[in-house]
């Protein structure tokens, strides 16, 4: 069969791995530059700084054992309870897809089915056809505002969904720098990552700032450039500086954890051959995402 996937962050790009060993023909679509989604790396000459999750625990038994394939293909190693990327967190994802088959910076914004067939349509009025099968791994905030029929059940269930924000400041510097003590005692910040040590880096530092979910829901309408100068704009109140070596890149992941979930694995639509999956169901994690995805491929 010929499936369009539409979003290549973890859930999307596991649904492919697993579906591709089927034998279907796949094509995955992707707003953003390549693979990840959450799961997101930025490339600083040949440094990695992972702005989006940092690292994960697995408790799953399928979970841990799909974990520990990734370890004995040394895109993770494991330290204590964690799983923790060696060369960039994207690679869990990158490392699950064919790239011929992943179109990037396509932004679908309209689904239809018709005559047993989807059809998509981008941005740019481009269209793509011919699918037997449509799978959406996107938030469900962004899901309902495709132009896409959907039945009342799943627009209800989508709807349900509500999401908090997390705004993150990137600071590095070709040199070793060091962040002002006082950020860890402030709880503007739920958690601060140390990429360089992360990776052992000399003569590069690299940390990124994760606001907590109350300051970056109640400002997540601002722009990315605003919400820094409001950050920076709070720590000099409290006396904070950042270095002025660190160059500084914000970024805003306006729907970055559902607050509840779908007390179900996955929806299929079999009238319309439509799936859809994510980290929303049942829990809200990269490990419901993996559980989602992979009973959605099972389904297929």
């Amino acid at each position: 069969m010929n499936i369009a996937i539409v979003g290549a962050g973890f859930s999307g790009c596991l649904l492919y791995n697993k579906l591709i060993k089927k034998n279907h023909q796949i094509t995955i679509f992707e707003k953003s530059r390549g693979t990840g989604g959450r799961l997101s790396t930025k490339y600083i000459n040949d440094n990695f700084c992972d702005h989006g999750t940092p690292y994960f625990e697995a408790k799953n038994q399928n979970f841990i054992d799909f974990s520990n394939r990734l370890v004995k293909e040394k895109i993770l190693k494991k330290y204590k309870k964690f799983y923790i990327p060696t060369k960039g967190i994207n690679k869990v994802c990158s490392s699950l897809i064919n790239k011929e088959d992943l179109k990037t910076n396509i932004k679908i914004t309209t689904c239809k089915y018709e005559n047993k067939k989807w059809s998509l349509i981008d941005t740019q009025n481009n269209i793509y056809q011919d699918f037997d099968i449509l799978l959406i791994t996107i938030p469900a905030v962004q899901i309902l505002e495709l132009n896409i029929n959907l039945n009342e059940h799943i627009k209800q269930d989508l709807s349900s969904i509500k999401y908090d924000s997390i705004f993150t400041l990137i600071l590095y510097g070709n040199k070793n720098l060091s962040l002002h003590k006082g950020l860890k005692n402030i709880n503007l910040f739920k958690k601060i990552i140390d990429n360089s040590k992360k990776y052992n880096y000399d003569n590069f530092s690299s940390f990124v700032l994760h606001a907590n979910e109350s300051f970056s829901t109640k400002n997540n309408e601002k722009t990315k450039e605003k919400l820094e100068e409001k950050v920076i704009k709070k720590l000099k109140k409290l006396h904070i500086e950042i270095d002025k070596n660190f160059i500084i890149l914000p970024h805003l992941w306006k729907y970055a954890f559902a607050k509840n979930h779908l007390k179900k694995d996955f929806i299929f639509d079999k009238k319309q051959s439509l799936g859809i999956c994510g980290d929303y169901f049942y829990s809200k994690n990269i490990e419901a995402s993996f559980l989602s995805s992979t009973k959605l491929a099972d389904n297929i």
